[in-house]
């Protein structure tokens, strides 16, 4: 006979109208889902009522304990059905092995989604203004106009990608294990770490490299080049073209207006002083983390007066450069 320890007493309780009415009903239930041990049931009831019969047809006082020994020495041997049997009583508890179907699939969804991640679309519509945005690896991003970039909440596998169309200057944090990676509609763009200029158009990618080195390729016919800092490279539909990049201009380097929407304290402090070689802190955690949509002018001394002004904040500026902002 197949069973647990557990479910013998169990059934002897529910039989005997021992349970209290929640565990009862829940017992009886748990018991009716899988048709095998619904009908397993109703042959221990059976057996179980016929004792309980016989013992009261004595004028015995009917002892649970004893009835229930002898049922289970019956069980072994008695024929239900005509025919001898062992009546198979299962080994499954049904409410753990549902608590456990629920925790892998509360599992199985949180890996998914880990390994899937929610994609952000940023989308710059403006005409005058650069938005900044600091991606989940610390690169910061600079976009131009009309332009809309495609990035997840959080980088999983091997590669940091994102979707690019219009025009953006990247500064790539460094990771040589994880390569960055931006896709456009002619050609793919993958670095380690480095800074460059990236416009995207109906027929061609145009690449500025200010840092580090850039492998650009194509789509269609999967033809590469590298672009090294000082480079330039034009991609169309089937071949690439470098060329030393004359002294011009980049997103960054021509912004009127920084635009940040929806970004930490501490990451447009990272934007600023990577931009200004300024050296701003950001004192307490929770000043940090505060998340702010604002836009700027071009100028350091305009953006810590907004930083003051507008989020009542307090600024000391230190003998040797250094602006502490603090509440």
């Amino acid at each position: 006979m197949n069973s647990k320890k557990s479910y013998l007493p169990l059934t002897a309780k529910y039989l005997s109208n021992e349970m209290a009415p929640a565990a009862r009903i829940w017992f009886y239930l748990k018991n009716q889902i899988n048709p095998k041990t619904r009908r397993e049931l109703n042959i221990l009831k059976v057996f179980f009522n016929s004792m309980k019969l016989n013992e009261k047809n004595k004028d015995i006082e009917f002892d649970t304990s004893k009835a229930w020994q002898k049922l289970q020495e019956r069980i072994k041997n008695v024929s239900y059905t005509g025919q001898s049997r062992t009546v198979l009583i299962p080994n499954l508890n049904y409410f753990a092995v549902a608590a456990t179907v629920l925790v892998m699939v509360a599992l199985s969804l949180s890996v998914w989604f880990y390994y899937n991640p929610k994609t952000i679309t940023l989308a710059n519509m403006t005409q005058s203004s650069t938005m900044i945005r600091t991606l989940p690896d610390g690169t910061q991003i600079f976009l131009g106009e009309n332009t809309i970039l495609d990035y997840p909440v959080r980088f999983v596998g091997k590669t940091r990608t994102v979707k690019l169309n219009g025009e953006a200057y990247f500064d790539v944090a460094k990771s040589k294990s994880k390569p960055f990676i931006i896709k456009t509609s002619h050609a793919e763009i993958k670095v380690v770490g480095t800074s460059f200029n990236l416009k995207t158009s109906n027929n061609e990618v145009h690449l500025k490299v200010t840092e580090g080195i850039v492998k650009i390729t194509l789509a269609t016919t999967q033809k590469s080049a590298l672009v090294q800092a000082g480079e330039a490279a034009i991609a169309s539909k089937n071949d690439i073209v470098t060329y030393t990049q004359p002294t011009g201009q980049t997103i960054k380097s021509a912004m009127k207006f920084l635009m940040f929407q929806d970004e930490t304290l501490d990451n447009i402090v990272r934007v600023i002083n990577s931009t200004y070689d300024s050296n701003i802190k950001v004192l307490g955690n929770d000043l940090k983390d505060m998340r702010i949509s604002v836009t700027f002018d071009n100028d350091i001394s305009s953006i810590v007066n907004i930083l003051s002004v507008s989020f009542n904040l307090k600024v000391t500026r230190s003998p040797d450069g250094t602006i502490i902002i603090s509440k």
